[in-house]
């Protein structure tokens, strides 16, 4: 073991100077290299003895080697192949820590984490390109991976959007999709100089904590329809969303927002998560009625 004694931080830079590493920009690589900031990350993601997870984007590995100091075993996906010589290198040592060079966006992260995990809940932990922040999120919440946390550094705005409630001008579909599946905590801002090469942008951590609370959705599929639904279109009232996108009658639509005991003339920005989930319940019931009749 060539770095038995060498810090994971300087470790990780000799490798990347060694191998030539080049940051992609396509890719939105921005690396964290100082050890101590990094175990502050790994502590405050609340990951514990005998728990596992997943990290997406290790980058060169040097937070994984911190979280896997802190669980029973460490899963990294990683879409940049260049990285291989650079993390086989800083994981050396690391006997609980396996990558897989894969896009998280494209395989079957259900079946992978089953198949690593059998039974368990994950914990994710996540430093991701800021470009496929949304879509990253989303994809961990609607998957039906068994996922117990999300901590993610995201830029500071996506943040604000994702944490936002009703009534504020941040309130997005985003924001009501992510708060039916998690309470939000935001744990710490950082500055673009933690990063190497730095951000234009600030960032924050932030950690997504599966509910346990609340209305649940009979078909979460069509909960996550009707959001984007009265989202994409935040102009148009519920009525013209659901006559739109689910094939509903205005008579029907009006019929259902009166049994929920809303205004018909109100838009999908003017409901709480709950008003919305029991909305969906309500939807489904007569998109099946009108099925079997």
């Amino acid at each position: 073991m060539q770095n038995q004694g060498i810090s994971p931080g300087l470790r990780a830079r000799v490798a990347l100077e060694k191998h030539g590493f080049s940051f992609t920009h396509s890719l939105g690589q921005n690396f964290i290299l100082d050890d101590d900031f990094l175990e502050e990350i790994a502590l405050e993601s609340g990951v514990g003895e005998g728990e596992a997870v997943l990290e997406i984007g290790p980058g060169p590995g040097l937070l994984t080697h911190h979280l896997a100091s802190h669980c029973r075993k460490v899963l990294a996906l990683e879409i940049d192949r260049k990285l291989e010589p650079v993390l086989s290198e800083v994981l050396e040592d690391v006997e609980n820590a396996e990558v897989v060079f894969t896009d998280v966006m494209k395989c079957d992260l259900p079946t992978l984490l089953e198949e690593r995990f059998p039974g368990e809940d994950v914990q994710v932990v996540a430093n991701l390109p800021y470009y496929i922040t949304a879509d990253v999120i989303e994809r961990l919440l609607t998957c039906g991976a068994r996922i117990g946390s999300i901590t993610v550094m995201v830029q500071r705005e996506a943040a604000e959007r994702i944490g936002a409630h009703l009534g504020s001008k941040n309130y997005c579909a985003l924001a009501m999709l992510t708060q039916y599946y998690c309470d939000v905590e935001e744990l710490m801002d950082v500055p673009p100089e933690r990063f190497t090469p730095p951000p234009h942008v600030m960032s924050r951590l932030i950690r997504l904590n599966r509910r346990t609370d609340g209305p649940r959705a009979t078909d979460e599929k069509l909960l996550q329809r009707l959001i984007r639904s009265a989202f994409r279109m935040r102009r148009k009232t519920l009525v013209n969303n659901l006559t739109g996108d689910f094939g509903v009658s205005r008579e029907q639509a009006e019929e259902l927002l009166l049994s929920q005991n809303l205004d018909l003339r109100i838009r999908g920005e003017a409901l709480s998560v709950e008003q919305m989930t029991r909305l969906s319940n309500a939807l489904g019931e007569m998109l099946l009625s009108r099925a079997s009749g």
